[in-house]
């Protein structure tokens, strides 16, 4: 692949595919980067003042806050390509799952021209097999349906006997069948 190929296909990706769970991952990101860096912070505050009793604390926490100059610029560096790799690696398993409920809306609406397919390296491609063969079950089905077929008509008799009993209520028959067994028996 060429270099300009690369940069397309970089510049075509989109890091925020499904906005809800790649913010939550993120979120989560920054309160276990957050609870690091106060669980350090004390831990090194308290190291400091436990070193040096006889030292006032707030010249103890004005050393660390000075110290901070070693690790604050590389704190900032890593907190972006952290969260960058961490939409990067949730894609391989957001995207799939994106895509496969769009292809679905799309199958339910009739609208579904090919078979879902994903990338090399994404996650749970099995997935795709599986709705794959729902798919052509269901285009199968709805190609042999007699909706689909010439002469259909919604009012038709036989459309309106075969739904009546497709939804008829048979909890009248159980009941009479039921009483039948209540009944004392005659010696």
């Amino acid at each position: 692949m060429s270099f300009n190929n690369k940069a397309a296909a970089l510049l075509r990706q989109q890091l925020l595919i499904d906005g809800p769970v790649q913010g939550v991952l993120l979120k989560r990101m920054c309160l276990y980067g957050g609870a690091c860096l106060l669980y350090f912070s004390g831990v090194i505050l308290l190291t400091e003042s436990m070193a040096n009793p006889e030292e006032a604390i707030s010249s103890v926490i004005f050393r660390c806050l000075d110290d901070t100059i070693y690790w604050g610029p590389g704190l900032v560096l890593l907190v972006p390509a952290f969260a960058y790799d961490l939409l990067r690696v949730s894609n391989r398993f957001a995207g799939p799952v994106f895509r496969l409920r769009r292809e679905m809306r799309r199958l339910a609406d009739g609208e579904s021209e090919y078979p879902l397919s994903f990338r090399e390296a994404d996650n749970w491609t099995e997935l795709a097999d599986v709705f794959n063969e729902l798919r052509e079950e269901l285009l199968e089905l709805r190609e042999n349906s007699p909706r689909r077929g010439e002469g259909y008509d919604e009012d038709d008799e036989y459309n309106i006997e075969e739904r009546s009993l497709l939804f008829s209520d048979d909890s009248d028959e159980e009941e009479e069948e039921s009483d039948e067994f209540l009944e004392p028996a005659e010696a």
